[in-house]
């Protein structure tokens, strides 16, 4: 069971398993590390996210004929998110990737770097590409919250707003470090990797600077809240990208890849059956994911994430809701549930 690099064992520090990781669940007070995701700076250890870096004369024009997104010409210091998918236009992972050089970084879900290279694998004949796993041999941090802007300009000097999401901060290969914009939570913020030993310096800056460690308790309703998709939740082999609310990182005038036809029909004849929207939940038990959705006796969709929001009664949910239910403000049953639950809207949706 590896252990994350950049964290420093407390007696505070409750720890949980996930994907072979230990990692912090929270670090004492899971419920103040929320409220600093909405009120200050707050740092997370992202170490277990897979890095894979490409290298090779013809790795973007191969991550372009792979992915839904559009890779040929992207600039050194740009990033963007793309998806790789099958050939029924079924979700395989999502991925953000960093243009620098001749390489480019990819940041994908903690199992992709064993799903996306044996995937890939198939489909390389005489292009010139190499695929390195920097997983274990590096770190990665995140920095976020309305406060992470402000910390990151006094700590690191480095100005966020000088830069849209997903692109690079700095030469990562002058400084042996990748910092990117990183927007999360509603928010600006920072995603830096490299190194472990580096990382520890920067994240030891950043507490001192006043950001707040947050756990995987406190980062889990962050993310539900926020709408934030994860891989083996919402994202996976049974949705597609238009369903997972991934419209962002689709290219429509790129050209042919895997899966492009089927998405591009979905598209053009308004085929998507359902939506990951979000659910507000009443006071008592979290529902289970899976659990299903229905109204009166059809079958309205499936819950896939719940958290209950600190401080509140209540509690919200992500989960996938047919087309004839979606719009917000509708009710619908939740197996198990007594009371309706109300359909929202998803933030940046």
């Amino acid at each position: 069971m590896a252990k994350l690099p950049l964290v420093a064992t407390a007696p505070s520090t409750t720890w949980t398993e996930h994907s072979g990781w230990q990692l912090p669940a929270h670090y004492g007070d899971p419920e103040a590390e929320y409220r600093a995701g909405h009120q200050g700076a707050v740092l997370r250890d992202a170490s277990h996210w897979s890095r894979l870096r490409f290298a090779g004369r013809d790795h973007l024009d191969f991550l372009h004929r792979m992915t839904t997104n559009h890779f040929r010409g992207l600039q050194e210091g740009a990033g963007l998110e793309a998806v790789f998918t099958d050939n029924r236009g079924r979700i395989l992972e999502v991925g953000v990737f960093y243009r620098a050089g001749e390489t480019t970084l990819a940041v994908l879900s903690p199992g992709g770097r064993q799903t996306i290279p044996a995937w890939l694998d198939r489909y390389i004949f005489a292009e010139q590409i190499a695929i390195q796993d920097l997983t274990l041999e590096t770190g990665m941090l995140e920095v976020t919250g309305p406060q992470a802007a402000a910390l990151v300009a006094q700590t690191l000097g480095k100005n966020l707003n000088s830069v849209t999401d997903h692109h690079l901060l700095n030469d990562p290969h002058a400084e042996g470090v990748w910092q990117a914009r990183l927007d999360r939570f509603g928010h600006a913020g920072l995603r830096a990797m490299g190194p472990a030993a580096k990382l520890v310096e920067l994240w030891g800056e950043l507490r001192a600077g006043g950001a707040q460690p947050l756990g995987e308790e406190a980062w889990e309703i962050l993310r539900v809240e926020a709408g934030l998709p994860l891989q083996g939740r919402e994202l996976g082999e049974e949705h597609n990208p238009w369903e997972a609310n991934l419209g962002r990182a689709i290219h429509m005038d790129k050209g042919c890849y895997i899966g492009q036809e089927v998405i591009a029909r979905l598209d053009t004849y308004a085929k998507v059956k359902q939506r990951l929207m979000g659910l507000e939940l009443p006071e008592g038990r979290l529902p289970a994911a899976g659990t299903l959705l229905r109204a009166g006796t059809s079958e309205a969709g499936h819950l896939t994430s719940a958290v209950r929001i600190p401080g509140q009664q209540g509690g919200i949910a992500l989960a996938y809701v047919r087309r004839e239910h979606w719009q917000p403000g509708t009710l619908l049953q939740l197996e198990g549930c007594a009371q309706p639950v109300p359909v929202v809207q998803l933030p940046g949706t």
